[in-house]
């Protein structure tokens, strides 16, 4: 088999391999920090990725519309993981995930 195939399809695997790993960390974060808070029976409402668009997910926390003081629970960053998690799994992503957080 040819070095270059070889080599090509090794960093193909590393690529999706840590765009797993990047989507795994992103969903724990969400079930840590959102879910807790956002399942059946707890203070807040369930929500799933899928409830809402990408864009409608995007303008929400950007406009600061969560109740309460979210940034008192979640870092900057912690915000920005759990937002490219609902937009990646949003309705209308390649890969929409209506049901995440357990009941």
């Amino acid at each position: 088999m040819n070095k270059r195939v070889i080599w090509a399809g090794g960093v193909l695997f590393l690529i999706v391999g840590f765009s797993t790993m990047v989507n795994a960390s992103n969903l724990n974060i969400f079930l840590e920090k959102c879910g807790s808070c956002h399942k059946e029976g707890a203070e807040a409402p369930p929500v799933e990725p899928a409830d809402k668009a990408g864009l409608v997910w995007e303008k929400y926390f950007k406009r600061d519309r969560h109740p309460g003081n979210l940034h008192s629970s979640i870092s900057a960053v912690e915000l920005a993981d759990v937002l490219t998690f609902l937009k990646n799994h949003a309705a209308d992503s390649d890969h929409p995930v209506a049901a995440v957080i357990p009941k």
